[in-house]
């Protein structure tokens, strides 16, 4: 009976082990998926369609795209006319007419051109799936709101840089530190 209750202790010992295993997210298991930044050597900048409200607090897309890809060249990251991986930045403003404020929810996301098969239609597709993404809030007047997103964006492009270098670091280097 004590060998027996041994037993099935270590058999659900080993259950919980593998289910715990299961549940830790690919990157830790060293799986590589389409979610993550690991294997990603460039990125294609560029920026959604903005609202009529950034033109008055001053926000451009183009400068921002091009301070972006200036800040993940200088860091390492190869700047590419491709489509295969793309970092895309949004920006949603608003400007209060009265106190000439402005509001910009500033997004930045990295995504990855993936195919699946749809069941549904009964063909491949193809799409892209997020890899990384984040946000800021920024709230200031109009006559610094640029400055203020600028900022933000850099903030955004310093973490998905960070994330991008830590997915990327050589095996042995990861265990460490």
């Amino acid at each position: 009976m004590h060998r027996s209750f041994r037993n099935l202790a270590g058999a659900l010992a080993l259950g919980a082990a593998c289910l715990i295993a299961a549940f830790q997210p690919a990157a830790a298991q060293g799986i590589a998926t389409d979610m993550d930044l690991r294997g990603i050597t460039s990125l294609r900048v560029t920026a959604s369609p903005m609202t009529v409200d950034s033109l008055d607090c001053s926000v451009e897309s183009a400068a921002m795209v091009r301070e972006l890809r200036q800040q993940l060249v200088s860091e390492g990251m190869k700047a590419t006319d491709s489509d295969a991986a793309l970092a895309v930045v949004t920006v949603l403003s608003t400007r209060d007419a009265n106190t000439d404020v402005c509001n910009s929810t500033l997004m930045l996301g990295a995504y990855k051109k993936a195919s699946f098969f749809d069941k549904d239609v009964g063909w491949i597709r193809t799409g892209y799936v997020v890899m990384w993404q984040s946000a800021v809030l920024v709230s200031s007047p109009s006559e610094t709101h640029s400055v203020q997103v600028r900022d933000g964006l850099a903030k955004l492009g310093d973490a998905l840089l960070g994330d991008w270098r830590n997915a990327n670091r050589p095996v042995n280097s990861a265990s460490s530190q």
